[in-house]
């Protein structure tokens, strides 16, 4: 059985090294073991940062013991929402560090571009060099990018890029600029609300701002079982749709781009109930795994997906088929 994992973090060294020298956010403090992404939210890193730092035989024995085959590597943030003058050299050195893992255990890794987004033009020369060079399959981008969010219009040459390119949109989240959740610490902030609330948020303004329409190739993929929206997609088509509202430029009803252009993943949600209103609202043919590695327990992600209560057809489907088809390629 195949099984391809498509949100898999890691970080390079030479981010940490950049964090740790950094005195602004988000910033590394190796006494404390924490990253600070703003003055009043630190995480703390422990064993993460260690699994996330460490791209070896470990890794891989991991892998094969859960059975995942192959996996695309994500970047974690910290890195895109940087001030050019920091990100152009940073973003490239870690795009290099992950062709170097691809190379090194080929097959078994697949590269994501992070790239320095808030310098545009830089931005596209490094997404057609991760590409047409490196051999990348994606440009993996987050929710928001420190004070900058994806649907202004000057971001809109990514998505022509990414789509004349041929490679899909990882849309990971970001810590929200929401300084009242700080005081609620980093879980409530972060992973707890907050991630969903902004990625959800970002979701939608890029339907809105007719992104998907101005470049109708794009293809986009969200994780966590698409932050909730599957839940609650009928009443986002019927009140946006319900008092005419000129500021909404989208074509079609957002339901619309999630048959068309945008696809989740599995990762960091191992609710059935999740699942099957996902399975529902989307289809099985918009699903794909993804293990959150190593902000989720890889084996209970694995365990998860191996016991829904789904046809061989499906499972086949969610476990690569899907996103084989995603890539337009076969492992």
């Amino acid at each position: 059985m195949k099984l391809i994992d498509l949100e898999h973090h890691f970080y390079d060294p030479s981010t940490i090294e950049a964090m740790q020298n950094r005195k602004g956010f988000p910033n590394y403090d190796p006494e404390k073991d924490v990253i600070n992404w703003h003055k009043d939210l630190s995480m703390p890193q422990g064993i993460l940062l260690k699994r996330l730092l460490d791209v070896s035989e470990k890794r891989i024995e991991l892998m094969d013991e859960l059975g995942i085959s192959t996996a695309v590597l994500s970047t974690s943030q910290g890195v895109e929402d940087l001030d050019p003058s920091e990100s152009v050299e940073l973003t490239r050195k870690t795009n290099d560090a992950v062709y170097d893992i691809t190379r090194r255990y080929p097959g078994r890794f697949l590269g994501s571009a992070i790239l320095p987004t808030k310098d545009v033009d830089a931005a596209l020369k490094e997404m057609e060099r991760c590409v047409k060079e490196l051999g990348f399959v994606c440009w993996h981008t987050h929710s928001n990018l420190g004070g900058a969010s994806l649907e202004e219009e000057r971001f809109l040459p990514l998505f022509e890029k990414a789509a004349e390119l041929g490679v899909y949109i990882y849309l990971h989240p970001n810590i929200p600029e929401m300084p009242q959740l700080y005081k609620y610490g980093f879980t409530m902030a972060g992973p707890g609300a907050g991630f969903t609330v902004d990625t959800m948020l970002t979701v939608l303004k890029l339907i809105v701002c007719g992104v998907f329409d101005k470049v109708p190739a794009t293809r986009m993929v969200v994780g966590h079982f698409g932050e909730a929206i599957p839940f609650l997609m009928d009443r986002i088509d019927n009140r946006m749709n319900f008092l005419p509202n000129p500021a909404l430029i989208n074509k079609e009803k957002p339901s619309y781009y999630f048959q068309h252009n945008i696809q989740v993943s599995t990762s960091g949600n191992m609710s059935p109930e999740a699942f099957e209103c996902t399975k529902k609202v989307f289809g099985i043919d918009n699903i794909m795994f993804g293990s959150d590695y190593a902000f989720e327990d890889p084996k209970e992600m694995v365990d998860f997906v191996k016991t829904l209560d789904i046809t061989k057809e499906e499972q086949d489907k969610l476990f690569f088929k899907n996103a084989e088809k995603l890539m337009n390629r076969t492992f």
